[in-house]
């Protein structure tokens, strides 16, 4: 029986795990053999082949189960990834246009009710402000009224009062005064004290956590660089070590030779450091 007749008729773990057991089962292998081998437990074997999404530990790592033992079994392992992909990632992207969908609503309601607010309190500070001008009219009012009654008697000038001419304005100058510049301090560069990067060997994914934060899953492309910088300690998940090169503050970390062909895990923090300085 050759390759090619382990087509699946549908796209889920379940067909991909069936195609799975009948190759190993025709090799004589037994789950034992490929959990040794493989380094996948005897549990999460099974529970590929048996279609157990639910029950594994994530689709990070079901990628590097399944790329490890079709590799094993002499399977082309590209198509089962991207059948994973697309049938256990598609469904929920469309939950984040629900989400969006929600939010946009909230958004919406949000500024109506911050122009409503803005407006009243717009209108109390108008009434304020013309109750403040009316109280402070009317005593005015009454003392320009109280002038009115009031004869005015104007002073005549002498003729040799009316001849003298009227001092002239003295105008001081005004000495300008310049204001001193503004002195602004530089702000000063955080260097973080970890970068990692990493060089994508092949088109595969990775799993990363940084400072202790969220995990986040990225897919890689052959040839691209990606860097990360952190305080404290980085957590990598790779399908296998062959999936990227590894440097820490510039230096390579060389131990995932041992891991070429399995799932990779490593925590990289100032530590490690000091083991590549001190090999």
């Amino acid at each position: 029986m050759t390759e090619n007749q382990y087509t699946p008729e549908n796209n889920d773990l379940t067909s991909i795990g069936l195609i799975l057991k009948r190759k190993r089962e025709e090799l004589s292998y037994t789950l034992e053999h490929v959990s040794e081998i493989t380094r996948i437990t005897l549990t999460c074997l099974r529970n590929i082949e048996e279609g157990n999404m639910n029950a594994l530990p994530g689709l990070v790592f079901v990628r590097g189960f399944i790329r490890n033992y079709a590799r094993l079994l002499g399977l082309e392992s590209d198509w089962m990834i991207e059948a994973l992909n697309q049938t256990y990632e598609g469904p929920n992207e469309d939950q984040p246009h629900k989400n969006d969908a929600i939010t946009s609503q909230t958004e919406t309601a949000e500024p109506k009710n911050k122009i409503f607010y803005y407006s009243l309190g717009v209108i109390l500070i108008c009434v304020v402000m013309i109750g403040v001008y009316f109280f402070y009219k009317k005593p005015a009012g009454d003392l320009a009224l109280k002038n009115n009654t009031v004869e005015t008697v104007q002073a005549v000038a002498s003729p040799e009062e009316a001849a003298q001419p009227e001092p002239a304005e003295v105008v001081v100058p005004v000495e300008s005064v310049q204001a001193e510049p503004e002195v602004v301090e530089p702000t000063p560069t955080i260097i973080s004290p970890l970068t990692l990067t990493i060089v994508a060997l092949e088109n595969d994914w990775i799993r990363l956590a940084i400072d202790g934060q969220d995990s986040f899953e990225l897919r890689l492309k052959k040839g691209e660089k990606y860097e990360w910088p952190a305080e404290e300690e980085y957590s990598l998940v790779m399908t296998t070590g062959n999936t990227a090169t590894i440097h820490l503050n510039g230096e390579e970390i060389i131990e995932r030779e041992n891991y070429l062909e399995h799932l990779y895990q490593v925590k990289l923090n100032k530590f490690t450091l000091k083991q590549i300085n001190n090999r």
